[in-house]
């Protein structure tokens, strides 16, 4: 049984306010385009759609208890369809597109509207996007197709003039400490890791996920270092983190965000929320070296050892060509 508002999407109220709109209006239309930063809801608003038009009691929100509702929520539904490159190929083929426009000839199995969610759109190859612009100039009787991006400028122009546009943006805290505790996990209102997600709620739960206490503690170790300008063996020695992939990352985010909190330390900019308090609070300004120039160049060794990562570089030897850099501002 599904707990009552547990399928609501958290955080896009703009984007609610749309879909409530066009359903109390029964003006919901053929195809839609959800663009946004990935993991703020995007496909949770276009399952939340699909339940909206669907929904056995015609009701806002739709009620969650229903057949159809349910069947939605797990994934189930007969007439609710989920097209993405198949396994192991990097884009929607023409021949998905074909087989879709088959199915789509005929009217839905029992629901009132048959759904399509493409996701990510980005990822549709050329024929297949050209392929797509005849369902769209004229979509099926009962179709609702929801195309789902990060990155809308990649699709053709012809594609998205077809679609109406839904803007999602990144999460505020509140909606993001909401989605934890319905996710059961615990996060505090001034845990760092809010600021580092940059809004996903998906790369919150995987920063939650990879970082654990002891990567917490010795992360925090290191970085106190840096701050205070020890030479004590948490700067010293490569730690076990720098080893691993997801640690790295989070050890790169961690030092971004700590990085800008230094440079508002140093100019005690008013209004400039600082977000690493109790790492800040280590800096010792009468032995910290570190000017605004030299942190602005930590900065940009940061953002490009995170390029580096993502092109899978070794993060050991990105950590030990970035902390020759860091002791540089140390001095």
């Amino acid at each position: 049984m599904t707990d009552q508002g547990s399928f609501i999407p958290i955080g896009q109220p703009l984007a609610f306010r749309i879909i409530e709109k066009m359903i109390s209006t029964d003006r919901v239309g053929g195809s839609y385009l959800f663009s946004g930063p990935p993991g703020v809801g995007k496909k949770t608003a276009a399952r939340f759609l699909a339940m909206a038009v669907n929904c056995e009691t015609s009701t806002f929100p739709p009620c969650g208890q229903c057949v159809a509702c349910r069947k939605i929520l797990s994934g189930n539904h007969p007439d609710v369809w989920s097209l993405s490159p198949r396994e192991k190929k990097q884009t929607i083929a023409i021949e998905q597109i074909r087989e879709l426009q088959g199915g789509l000839s005929f009217p839905p199995y029992e629901g009132k509207r048959r759904v399509v969610l493409i996701d990510p759109a980005e990822r549709l190859g050329l024929e297949a996007a050209n392929a797509l612009l005849v369902t769209l100039e004229s979509p099926p009787a009962h179709t609702l197709l929801i195309l789902i991006t990060t990155a809308p400028y990649s699709l053709l122009t012809t594609i998205r003039s077809r679609c109406q546009l839904l803007r999602f943006t990144p999460l505020s805290k509140d909606a993001l400490l909401e989605i934890a505790h319905r996710a059961g996990v615990r996060v505090t209102p001034d845990d760092p890791m809010l600021e580092l997600c940059q809004g996903s709620a998906t790369r919150l739960m995987t920063l939650l996920q990879t970082e654990t206490e002891e990567s917490r503690t010795e992360i925090n170790a290191f970085l106190s270092a840096l701050l205070t300008g020890s030479r004590s063996p948490d700067l010293i020695e490569t730690p076990k983190w720098a080893k691993q992939r997801g640690t790295m990352e989070i050890f790169l985010e961690r030092a971004l965000w700590l990085t800008r909190d230094w440079i508002v330390s140093l100019e005690e900019r008013a209004g400039r929320e600082v977000v690493n308090k109790e790492l800040i609070r280590d800096v010792n300004t009468d032995r910290s070296r570190a000017s605004r120039a030299s942190l602005l160049n930590l900065m940009d060794a940061l953002f490009q050892s995170m390029e580096d990562l993502k092109r899978n570089a070794a993060p050991e030897l990105i950590f030990d060509t970035l902390r020759m850099q860091m002791e540089a501002i140390v001095g």
